[in-house]
């Protein structure tokens, strides 16, 4: 009996020993976050999760951390394996939702948030049901009579609030700092308003200013052009505009938005100051009544005149509409020329196109391709949009918006490429603009985690054409979308024909690696761990991620299913192969040590955990590996009395 006492009390002492550990760890973990140790903090976690893989606060807490640090991908991985290992943990629910929103992934946020409202204390309830107002556009904020906005003169547009907020914390932290002059700061503060609120035209408007009065006047026409329907100041962006177009030397552009603005304004100093600027650049100002004559005499000059966000969107769909009418009236007579005439590289590396060298348009496409290669991109997206408005129908017109595209993709403007690819989409396209259009929209639709989107739009895509994309290319965007997403049981299919077709080693094995969680996810584990074989099998010594990680991959999984003959093939493996990473080499001698445990080879248990102690003295796994050897010396000793 004092024996059986022995044996159980010697070994529930490692055993409350590590679990003590873990939880010292996980303290200090949570302690480097708290003081912005994220780098600390993260390696903590890990630590703790080596030891414990279902550990649930520890998954909670890497995920606040790369959530912070705005991995968002990364920190929704954790949050949701928090609450595979603890379905209650409240926290990290509010942590999948927050990762959803933060990756534009918004119907899946709102189903967090709602299981968030239903399961979350009182306070998360009340974020929780905030959040899902505001990512269906039903939140509303009455304004107060103190609150209300100057009237503004009976020729201003009207102008709706319901949808936004001009007197949050974060709005008024903006205004402050903007009554202080102090552009940057006041910045900063627009940002966030803009996170919360997207598309407020008030941010947009002090956006707007402090970017003109930093002199960024690129960004500052794509500001003020998003907040005409400002309530308060909207108008004013005309102004803006104005000097922004006068500075750049477009005095046409310039005269036109100081008339619209004396059409809108009330104030006498404005008039006078508007005046005297147009009366310097050569021009008459138009008359500020609002009488139909004046009305017509602006509008005469522009047909696509606008001076809010509504007429401007209503003035963009009629200008869609006619340009659809003129394209098709062209194709009775002279069918678009297939593919273009001329291609040019430009200095990011893009294919700039020129359907036609002598026809309308070619010169300001010359323009735009001119001003790409000086990177002045907001003058260049200007002079694309000029052929676009300009000579709709014509060859020139379409090479602008496949070039309007690849510009926009290489600055990373995603939702752009979206919204003016689905719309030049509806319009008859020949190849091979369709092609490459279909693939850029593509593209920019899994970059925003579109992905089903994405697989739709790539599926028509035609490969190896004058405007791209190669066969590689578009393999190499499916593979990206089967990891992501499963349209049917062929997303394995579709990474492996991208696997057979890449030349390259190193992208090949990445491509693995992408098959191999994907069978995970799959909970196909046969083909997820032959994947890893392919990858450790085509590996050269010493080299990183995914080699090594498939290597300790097959040595984990191996341990979980009890294959001891793999897992030490494997865990042997990564010592010899891999030695320069002291965490992860010290975790196999422990797993190698701890194959031998549980074989009852007690001797060779020893003689790892004493590599582990002597070579890595002072890790983790080291202070481990004593307790564990100490186990095992007793187990070797005391095999007779285990028999009894």
């Amino acid at each position: 009996m004092l024996n059986r006492f022995l044996i159980l009390f010697v070994l529930a002492v490692p055993l409350a020993f590590a679990q003590n550990s873990q939880t010292i760890r996980l303290k200090q973990a949570n302690e480097y976050a708290n003081q912005e140790k994220y780098k600390e903090a993260l390696d903590e976690y890990k630590a703790v999760l080596s030891a414990d893989k279902g550990n649930a606060d520890a998954y909670l807490g890497a995920g606040d951390v790369r959530y912070k640090t705005k991995d968002y991908k990364l920190a929704l991985d954790n949050f949701q394996l928090a609450l595979k290992y603890n379905p209650k943990l409240t926290k990290a629910m509010e942590g999948e939702a927050q990762a959803y929103e933060a990756l534009n992934q918004k119907d899946n946020a709102i189903a967090s948030w709602r299981v968030l409202a239903e399961k979350g204390t009182a306070e998360q309830k009340t974020k929780a049901l905030s959040r899902i107002g505001a990512l269906l556009g039903t939140n509303t904020t009455p304004v107060t009579p103190a609150q209300q906005p100057k009237a503004a003169p009976a020729t201003t547009p009207a102008a709706t609030s319901g949808k936004y907020t001009y007197d949050s914390p974060e709005f008024k932290a903006g205004l402050a700092a903007y009554d202080k002059k102090n552009w940057g700061e006041s910045l900063k503060h627009w940002r966030e308003v803009l996170k919360k609120e997207p598309n407020n035209p008030g941010a947009y408007y002090y956006a707007g200013v402090c970017r003109f009065n930093m002199n960024e006047l690129d960004n500052a026409v794509i500001n003020f052009n998003k907040s005409f329907d400002y309530p308060d100041k909207g108008f004013n962006a005309n102004y803006y505009l104005g000097r922004v177009y006068e500075q750049k030397g477009d005095n046409a552009k310039a005269i036109s938005y100081y008339n619209k603005y004396l059409q809108l304004t009330t104030s006498a100093e404005g008039k006078t100051d508007v005046k005297n600027r147009i009366a310097k650049l050569g021009a008459a100002p138009v008359a500020s009544s609002s009488s139909a004559a004046s009305a017509a005499a602006s509008s005469s000059s522009d047909s696509y005149a606008c001076n809010s966000l509504e007429s401007c969107q209503k003035m963009e769909e009629k200008r869609k509409q006619d340009s659809v009418a003129a394209y098709l009236e062209t194709l009775k007579n002279k069918p678009l020329a297939i593919g273009p005439e001329k291609i040019a590289a430009t200095e990011y590396g893009g294919s700039f196109a020129f359907a036609s060298t002598t026809e309308a348009g070619s010169a300001d496409l010359q323009k735009a391709f001119n001003l790409i290669q000086k990177k002045s991109f907001q003058s260049a997206i200007d002079a694309l949009q000029t052929v676009r408005q300009k000579f709709p129908g014509t060859p020139n017109s379409m090479a602008a918006a496949y070039n309007l595209l690849s510009l926009y993709q290489y600055l990373e403007l995603h939702d752009k490429v979206i919204a003016l690819g689905n719309s030049i989409l509806q319009e008859p396209v020949p190849e091979p603009y369709k092609s490459a259009i279909s693939y850029m929209l593509a593209a920019s639709q899994v970059k925003k985690a579109e992905y089903q989107n994405g697989y739709n739009t790539l599926s028509d895509v035609k490969e190896d054409q004058k405007l791209g994309p190669t066969h590689g290319q578009k393999l190499a965007l499916e593979a990206e979308i089967a990891a992501q997403y499963k349209p049917d049981q062929g997303s394995p299919e579709i990474l492996k024909k991208a696997i057979e077709a890449e030349p390259n080693k190193a992208k090949k094995n990445e491509l693995r690696l992408k098959l191999a969680d994907l069978y995970t996810k799959l909970q196909d584990m046969p083909s997820a761990m032959q994947a890893y074989k392919d990858i450790a099998q085509d590996c050269p010594p010493n080299t990183t991620d995914p080699c090594y990680k498939a290597v300790y991959e097959l040595g984990d999984r191996s341990f979980l299913a009890q294959n001891w003959p793999m897992a030490l093939e494997y865990y042997n493996k990564a010592v010899q192969q891999y030695n320069k990473d002291e965490l992860l080499v010290s975790w196999a001698l422990f797993q190698i040590g701890n194959v031998f445990r549980k074989q009852g080879n007690y001797k060779e248990a020893v003689r790892s955990y004493d590599r582990l102690i002597n070579e890595y003295s002072g890790t983790y796994w080291a202070e481990q590996a004593k307790l564990y050897k100490e186990d095992a010396i007793w187990q070797e000793s005391n095999q007779g009395v285990l028999k009894k």
